[in-house]
């Protein structure tokens, strides 16, 4: 059984007991790109805009869907929902989620478990497909998949605005190196 998230658990909180003070726990300042520490190390639900170190672009849902399937990719960072990110972290676990901050109960996840595969969101459902572990190192994060072993990257195509994220072997070349804008 996976263990709970802490926005999960304040959110039961919240409705359990019918308090505005309660959910008002969920909005708290991201964390430093450079701080060392993984999102779930710090225990709190966080949102942020991730930007790629190697192209200067931000994680992005594309065209702003809501859909099961939408794609990952990279885009012009602007202040956009669809280009914020809770990072959920499970109590007692080094990882967390990454949900999108206008589809919440969507979850990051890979489309298979090979070097190459798109990046998606999907209804969170807290297997280790969406279970993500941020390793600090060289200035960025290094965001690795629980299932795969494998690091969210820049897929160096194609040029432009927008570019293509995909899940490669962790080398922490800059392209998968990610910091919070």
């Amino acid at each position: 059984m996976s263990m709970p998230s802490v926005r999960s658990l304040v959110l039961g909180t919240a409705v359990a007991v019918g308090t505005v003070a309660a959910t008002a726990t969920l909005v708290v300042a991201p964390a430093q790109a450079d701080s060392g520490k993984s999102p779930a190390a710090a225990a709190v639900a966080t949102r942020s805009h991730w930007m790629n170190l190697g192209t200067g672009k931000c994680l992005d849902v594309r065209g702003g869907s809501i859909s099961d399937a939408a794609v990952i990719q990279q885009f012009s960072c602007k202040q956009e929902l669809h280009q914020e990110f809770w990072t959920d972290p499970l109590i007692g676990e080094p990882y967390t989620f990454l949900t999108p901050g206008h589809a919440t109960v969507m979850c990051l996840q890979p489309t298979s478990a090979g070097a190459g595969a798109t990046i998606v969101q999907r209804a969170c459902n807290y297997s280790d497909g969406q279970k993500w572990e941020f390793t600090w190192q060289n200035g960025g994060a290094l965001i690795k998949n629980k299932a795969t072993g494998l690091c969210l990257a820049d897929a160096a195509m194609p040029n432009g605005s927008r570019r293509e994220v995909r899940q490669l072997p962790c080398t922490g070349e800059a392209g998968q190196l990610w910091v919070n804008r």
